[in-house]
């Protein structure tokens, strides 16, 4: 151990816990409890949802940073290299940092079975403490209530929005789903709600917990007149708000929230109008509606569920001139593909299927024969994501646009590969 690689120390943790996803407090508490980091009391923010979670939490990061803070960040999954999932200052952490908190962790865990997300959440809050980051922006894993990030007490908890996703350990109704998202609001600690249409049991729990619930459209609010965006907040008010041509509701909302959040904890850091058009004229999330202009226009999206492929298709109806696209799409076995892909298919010019590398991954035949019986017939089935990616290439026209999405499991792969090209 003691002269391990990260990806020898990375493949070992897999290892510590037979279950890949087993949600339970009760393990990374035990740990935390022997580690020696406290989450700054006025700048915490712990972030879940179902879609938009990584976007909120980039527009946070970016408005934080232009404030002069040193803002400490954890995402989770990553696309290409497991350091982006702890970034100090948007900066991945270095192989040796995460390596020394593995080691700490280890020597404190006491033969405790965590899970490979719970070692890496562990080793997240240790760095971010180590380094003295001034504001922790936290990605929840899945779901909320017994997620291992769920162990800190956060200035402010916000939840994007509640849709069908995880159903098999989250609930099968959106109630129950919004239920265990509603888990991150702590006692006595303000919270956010993002979405137009509120669960209950998020308003139950925020009564339950004593937290001022925040929600989209009654305690703060956008409007677009076209050109423009205005933000209403609690006290504050932002107009003129210049936002990326090829935003859809949901990127509103997300800011919407963000703005809000920071507000929370601290009005000053609000940005002005020209702060944040500065901020948005180059803003971008890896992965999330990412355009790489090669000789074709590559479209990449982390889409997995039909509640963001009604984002995506919106955001893909604002690129001008308007053209039909290639999808190279595949999806994890517990996801619903052709809801996914009945909203993205009159869009859509071809179908090209494939396995990505996780047992986890539906079979590109399987993704055929669901496509087949669908009634889509333009279906092309490739054996591997490199291939696939290099024969669609080859055998595009000049500007065609091509995407790929259904997972972070098949961009992270595509971003990889068209860097190289």
């Amino acid at each position: 151990m003691e002269n391990w690689g990260l990806s020898e120390w990375l493949h070992w943790q897999e290892s510590l816990n037979p279950k890949e996803i087993d949600l339970n407090l009760k393990r990374v508490g035990e740990v935390a409890s022997r580690l020696d980091f406290k989450p700054p009391a006025d700048r915490t923010f712990l972030i879940a949802g179902t879609n938009g979670k990584g976007t909120t939490l980039a527009l946070i990061e970016d408005i934080l940073i232009q404030k002069g803070l040193k803002v400490g960040s954890y995402t989770s999954p990553h696309l290409i290299k497991y350091n982006e999932r702890i970034c100090i200052n948007k900066l991945p952490i270095s192989d040796l940092k995460l390596i020394d908190a593995f080691k700490f962790i280890e020597s404190v865990r006491d033969e405790v079975p965590l899970t490979y997300f719970e070692f890496g959440t562990l080793a997240a809050f240790k760095i971010l403490n180590d380094l003295n980051c001034q504001a922790w922006l936290v990605e929840v894993g899945l779901g909320g209530r017994l997620d291992a990030t769920n162990i800190i007490t956060p200035s402010v908890s916000l939840i994007t929005n509640v849709d069908f996703d995880h159903q098999e350990w989250l609930g099968e109704t959106l109630e129950e789903i919004a239920r265990e998202k509603a888990g991150i609001i702590a006692r006595n600690i303000p919270s956010i709600f993002a979405d137009f249409q509120v669960p209950k049991s998020i308003e139950q729990t925020a009564f339950e917990k004593k937290s001022d619930l925040h929600l989209l459209n009654r305690d703060f609010s956008w409007s677009s007149n076209g050109a423009t965006l205005e933000w209403h907040g609690k006290d504050a008010v932002i107009n003129s708000i210049m936002t990326p041509s090829d935003w859809a509701e949901g990127e509103s909302s997300d800011l919407a929230a963000a703005l809000m959040a920071i507000e929370i904890v601290d009005a000053s850091l609000l940005p002005t109008t020209k702060e944040l058009n500065h901020i948005l004229k180059d803003f971008s999330v890896s992965g999330r509606f990412e355009i790489i202009e090669k000789k074709q226009t590559w479209i990449l999206d982390v889409a997995h569920n039909p509640h963001a492929a009604v984002n995506l298709k919106k955001r893909l109806e604002s690129l001008h001139p308007y053209k039909k696209i290639t999808v190279i799409l595949s999806m994890m076995q517990d996801k619903d593909v052709i809801a996914t892909v009945a909203v993205l298919d009159d869009l859509v010019d071809h179908w090209v299927v494939c396995e990505m590398n996780t047992p986890r991954s539906h079979t590109a035949q399987t993704l055929q024969k669901k496509l087949t019986d669908y009634g889509i017939t333009n279906i092309k089935v490739e054996s591997e994501l490199l291939e696939a990616f290099s024969n669609i290439k080859n055998h595009s026209k000049k500007n065609d646009r091509i995407l790929v999405t259904g997972s972070f499991e098949i961009v992270g792969p595509a971003k990889k590969w068209l860097d190289s090209e």
